[in-house]
């Protein structure tokens, strides 16, 4: 059976932030806001240098956040 292909994660990066995304996936409003109405948060992933807790601000500068969506 074929799998149907994963929407990619929106990828937040740091030392200085960087925001990656797939353009065509969400619409723009003009005021720095995207949406889909048809897809929803499934996961959300967090690593890198001196995370201790998740409400906690790390230590280290290379954080990587992924936000796993897809269809309901």
């Amino acid at each position: 059976m074929v799998q149907p292909a994963q929407d990619p994660p929106i990828v937040i990066s740091g030392g200085s932030v960087t925001i990656e995304f797939d353009p065509g996936t969400f619409t723009g409003d003009g005021g720095g806001r995207y949406s889909n109405q048809q897809k929803v948060i499934k996961g959300v992933e967090i690593t890198g240098t001196g995370i201790q807790n998740y409400d906690a601000a790390a230590t280290g500068r290379d954080v990587t956040v992924r936000i796993i969506y897809g269809n309901p």
